[in-house]
């Protein structure tokens, strides 16, 4: 269940970048991400059973730390992509597999032993997925510069949440991690969407379509399949398992939003799910081992 749990969150993450990337050309970015995390925090105050809601810790480190992750992830990520097209967004995932895998061996204790080959497959297949075939030229104009560095920025806060929420599933359901996380992530947002100016504009019906379904599908209800699956899984796994949407983002780029996906993309996706595929076997084969370290820092 946990495996699947996570399926469906790189499915459901799949669809955001050309989601965000069509919401950009009538919402500024920072406005994308309060309507972002404040309908995600909806969902998972939904989800939540009343009796549970005093187990919430609300100014904990690790709730802290996720909080800055996420709210930090999607500011980047969404002023990222106003000059990006949505394929650029692949190069989070090799970032994001990188962070986690360190930080929670780091801080968490976890075991990366017989997963560097299938990490490492992954990774090279999604480096070239970033790549594309693109020309130096091309690679080094300073837009697309811009444009990656704050990707890169945005794939390390999100592993920090990542690793967060890691570190706290062994006490706490996947709502009451969200839930504080996400809350606290929308009072980060409100200045920088209410600086832009996003309060005070008039949407029509189709952009609100668009945020409504970023924000309570896609946002809301991929973190909680992503909570489930951690319960099941480490977090290496777990990484490279929603390294998946991917592909879909590329399957999406090139159907919804006419970008170009060439040969040296097909490779990288190749290798990409290879490596999951190893990953995913010796997740299956080497029980998980509890971590003393991730007690201590909770």
């Amino acid at each position: 269940m946990g495996i699947l749990a996570l399926m469906l969150t790189a499915l459901c993450w799949g669809f955001v970048a050309s989601t965000v990337k069509r919401l950009t050309a009538s919402v500024d970015p920072y406005t994308i991400s309060f309507f972002r995390v404040v309908l995600a925090t909806v969902v998972f105050a939904v989800l939540l059973k009343r009796d549970r809601w005093n187990k919430i810790r609300w100014f904990a480190p690790w709730i802290l730390i996720g909080a800055l992750g996420r709210a930090g992830n999607y500011l980047l990520y969404n002023a990222a992509l106003t000059t990006m097209p949505s394929n650029a967004a692949t190069i989070l995932a090799p970032v994001q597999a990188i962070g986690t895998v360190l930080l929670a061996r780091w801080f968490v204790g976890e075991r990366v032993r017989g997963k560097w080959l299938g990490l490492a497959l992954s990774l090279v297949g999604l480096v070239l997925i970033w790549w594309g075939g693109r020309g130096w030229s091309t690679l080094t104009d300073p837009r697309y510069v811009a444009g990656n560095t704050l990707l890169v920025l945005s794939g390390v806060a999100s592993a920090l949440q990542f690793t967060s929420q890691k570190a706290l599933s062994a006490t706490l359901s996947g709502s009451e991690i969200l839930l504080p996380v996400f809350a606290l992530s929308t009072a980060i947002t409100i200045p920088f969407a209410w600086t832009a100016g996003g309060f005070s504009q008039v949407y029509p019906a189709a952009t609100w379509g668009w945020l409504l379904f970023l924000g309570l599908v896609l946002t809301g209800g991929s973190f909680y399949f992503l909570g489930e699956g951690y319960k099941r899984c480490d977090a290496s796994t777990a990484v490279v398992i929603t390294n998946g949407s991917t592909f879909f983002t590329l399957l999406w780029s090139a159907l919804l939003m006419h970008e170009d996906v060439g040969l040296v993309t097909v490779a990288g996706a190749v290798l990409g799910v290879a490596g999951t595929l190893l990953v995913v076997r010796t997740d299956l084969r080497v029980p998980e081992q509890t971590s003393q370290k991730g007690e201590l820092i909770r």
